[in-house]
């Protein structure tokens, strides 16, 4: 596929051939061989390069778009900018900087949701849900590490957890579950601004808007009171939660294909906020030693903590199955507001999961959510298969908003 971006001029044989290397090498590495790659590339033998007509031309609709949404009907998108800062140049690590623009070409389509710039809260909101030790523990160690370096943790303190190391490199494994979660220079930043973000969607969905959406990254549902790991350093939903919960009992539905231990321990002694996580059974999937269907609560929050471990294969027909069940236990609670823990991993061919969930399956989803009919904050999770991440994110707004306004989004809108 060529677009010459309406310069009129024709694809020379050796751009087409440079092109074609340089994506083959540079994205496939991996699957095309060097003779493979030459084979191709010496397949271009025109020059100018012939193109085939075009097969599909755009005919314009005689029926008229609709107006746009008016704004009370539109949905807050708090994105955030400095994600980049947050990037992760290592083999196999696949929590990209990618992943946000490829949603929100995506959502552009829908034509439902206003950008919002991110408002900064003060630090009292994290430490509401966070270990004091743990957030002050993060903000030195990110500070203190070069710029381009990347500290793993690789000890852990099974034997002597009274006793932390005091180099604080080495003291990662204090604070981390496990050994592919780095930290480096920019990860505290960039965690801090993720909660800016869905604090400052939290605040649109506490002045009337029906659903809000903060697309962060680093994801955070895996951190934990005192604990980072999972790709996630703070706990962007557990801290919107928590901030939500001062005005009214909420629901927070993790539908992540892993488990969120982290609201799980946040909240699990509190009756205020009840924590439904639907994810793949801890037998299999990280993180292995949470997510168990006994673990329920305990004092004052037993009862109020579900779990939903399914297992390792499931369509989308069968995924909606325990939707259901997971969203009549929000329903039962009858929660003020919902925040929604959005993986978009259930989908098939996601690198971190087994489930085959399709881009149809999310808009069924979202709009089953959506008949709940709570003020919604929609909290960017995992997914990361970026090819089908903005299909299965745009399918899931769609579904969500006709769940909550009872009614089908009309062209245009």
């Amino acid at each position: 596929m060529f677009d010459d971006l309406g310069r009129g001029k024709p694809l020379r044989r050796d751009a087409a051939r440079a092109i074609v290397r340089a994506i083959l090498e540079r994205k496939y590495e991996w699957l095309c061989s060097p003779e493979y790659i030459d084979g191709v590339v010496a397949s271009f033998v025109d020059d100018p390069m012939r193109l085939r007509p075009p097969r599909y031309t755009r005919i314009a609709s005689e029926r008229k778009a609709s107006p746009p949404l008016p704004a009370d009907l539109r949905i807050p998108l708090v994105y955030n900018e400095q994600h980049q800062i947050h990037h992760v140049r290592e083999r196999g690590y696949v929590e990209a900087p990618v992943r946000i623009p490829a949603i929100l070409r995506e959502l552009e389509r829908l034509e439902t949701f206003t950008v919002i710039e991110p408002k900064t809260f003060p630090k009292s909101h994290i430490l509401a849900v966070h270990d004091p030790e743990f957030v002050g523990y993060l903000q030195r160690v990110c500070a203190d590490l070069p710029e381009g370096r990347s500290v793993y943790p690789y000890v852990f303190p099974i034997r002597n957890a009274t006793r932390p190391p005091t180099d604080l490199p080495t003291r990662a494994g204090y604070y981390c579950i496990d050994t592919f979660t780095p930290l480096h220079r920019n990860a505290w930043p960039a965690a801090r601004r993720a909660v800016d973000c869905a604090l400052t969607a939290a605040t649109h969905v506490l002045t009337g808007s029906r659903i809000a959406y903060a697309l962060v990254r680093p994801p955070g549902h895996h951190a934990e009171r005192r604990v980072f790991g999972g790709f996630c350093y703070l706990n962007s939903a557990a801290v919107a939660a928590n901030f939500l919960a001062a005005q009214g009992k909420v629901a927070i539905l993790d539908v992540d294909y892993h488990h969120g231990n982290g609201q799980q321990d946040i909240f699990y002694e509190r009756a205020d906020v009840l924590t439904v996580s639907l994810h793949g059974h801890p037998r299999f999937a990280y993180p292995y030693f949470s997510g168990f269907e006994d673990e329920r609560g305990s004092g004052p929050g037993e009862g109020f903590n579900r779990n939903f471990a399914l297992p390792e294969h499931l369509d989308g027909p069968g995924y909606a199955v325990h939707l259901g069940r997971a969203i009549a236990e929000v329903r039962a609670f009858r929660p003020r507001f919902l925040v929604v823990g959005l993986g978009l991993d259930p989908g098939k061919g996601d690198p971190t999961g087994t489930w085959t969930l399709g881009s149809p399956d999310f808009e069924r989803n979202g709009r089953m959510i959506g008949a709940l009919g709570l003020p919604t904050l929609v909290v960017q999770e995992g997914g990361y298969l970026t090819r089908s991440l903005g299909a299965h994110a745009r399918n899931f707004f769609r579904g969500l908003w006709e769940g909550v306004h009872g009614r089908r989004l009309r062209p245009g809108e």
